[in-house]
């Protein structure tokens, strides 16, 4: 009788044919697993574990110890347990992935070793660009089309925050805001009005600005697309300032204002959302009002409309949700109004070529 001869598939090489016991020795040797595919030569369609015919002949094999302990790590040597590239540019070149993996990872606790030595606004501003440059990071390699360019996104990203600092903290725009003290009136259409035109109106023509300026001076034709993606870069790096006023003043004010321990939970959760999800809205919202900027320039026949709507439409739902935001009863519709926006935007990255044909005729 003929002994069944097989072939084994060891990660991409077809090794065989071996008999079973053959087989049986080389997995005793450590040099094919028992986890490793097998097939009987006489049956293609016969797929299964070495084990599987292992056991179906009745074959207990274990794997031998080659040597005991230290004999074993003397074999391994030190090239496997601490190569000789470790110290060397050559791993960071090969796997850039985990390299910023590992800046994202790691920043945080290099910045709590020199936190004494850092005034609270430089700590805080480098807390919040920490976040900022983890969700630009995200956007970056979730939503970048080939027109984006890299040196473009970096000069984008600290510009918005340069502007922003100059409009809201140099030039001290809220003390000529005639809103500015209208928006926790006992009237809701004047305080919902305010939240809008003072604040909505005014931060997305901040955060759309530098967008627009690029879009002003490119040489070639940006896409919706693009816009939209250097839009999400200028909405975080709003963030960045923003989240530094928040965490110095109202934040820091509401645990002196109270007993810190009742305060503390609010405070702490206020400066989560200031770094991580209301960046994300902003984002957004800017998104939303870039997007209606490049149709502007695709189509300037339209621009006036396209200009105002880029405005209008961000700072409407911007306002809303500060509005809800600002009146506690009414804070848990806020998630709907966040929904909307981030749908519209959803639609509007994907909508029909037949609309640009109605806008070019």
């Amino acid at each position: 009788m003929t002994m069944e001869q097989y072939e084994v598939m060891k990660e991409d090489t077809i090794l065989g044919p071996f008999n079973i016991d053959e087989i049986a020795e080389f997995v005793h040797s450590g040099l094919i697993l028992k986890r490793d595919y097998a097939y009987d030569i006489g049956r293609p369609d016969s797929f299964r574990t070495v084990d599987f015919f292992l056991k179906k002949h009745g074959k207990k094999v274990s794997v031998e110890h080659k040597g005991n302990l230290f004999s074993q790590i003397k074999e391994i040597g030190h090239e496997l347990i601490l190569p000789s590239t470790i110290f060397t540019k050559e791993p960071w070149k090969k796997d850039k992935q985990l390299f910023i993996l590992s800046l994202v990872g790691l920043t945080l606790s290099g910045l709590m070793m020199v936190a004494p030595l850092l005034n609270a606004y430089i700590l805080f501003y480098f807390i919040a660009l920490y976040f900022s440059v983890v969700w630009g990071l995200f956007f970056y390699y979730l939503f970048k089309t080939e027109q984006v360019n890299l040196k473009t996104t970096v000069f984008l990203f600290f510009a918005t925050q340069v502007l922003t600092t100059l409009i809201f903290y140099v030039f001290n725009i809220s003390a000529i805001n005639p809103f500015e003290g209208l928006y926790y009136t006992g009237n809701v259409f004047i305080s919902l009005i305010s939240c809008i035109l003072g604040i909505g109106v005014i931060e997305e023509i901040v955060k759309v600005l530098p967008v627009f300026l690029i879009l002003y001076f490119s040489k070639n034709v940006i896409k919706p697309q693009t816009a939209v993606f250097y839009g999400l870069m200028s909405g975080i790096a709003f963030g960045v300032y923003e989240g530094v006023v928040y965490q110095l003043g109202p934040n820091f004010q509401m645990l002196l204002e109270n007993e810190v321990s009742q305060a503390y939970v609010f405070s702490y959760l206020s400066n989560i959302a200031r770094l991580t999800s209301l960046p994300f809205l902003h984002a957004i919202w800017c998104g939303i009002a870039s997007y209606f900027v490049a149709f502007a320039f695709l189509y300037p026949r339209f621009r006036v409309a396209l200009y105002f709507l880029a405005i209008l439409v961000p700072a409407t739902i911007h306002g809303l949700y500060d509005y809800l935001c600002f009146n506690v009863p009414f804070a848990l519709a806020t998630m709907p109004v966040v929904i909307i926006g981030v749908i519209l935007l959803m639609v509007y990255l994907n909508i029909r070529y037949d609309f640009h044909s109605k806008l070019a005729d």
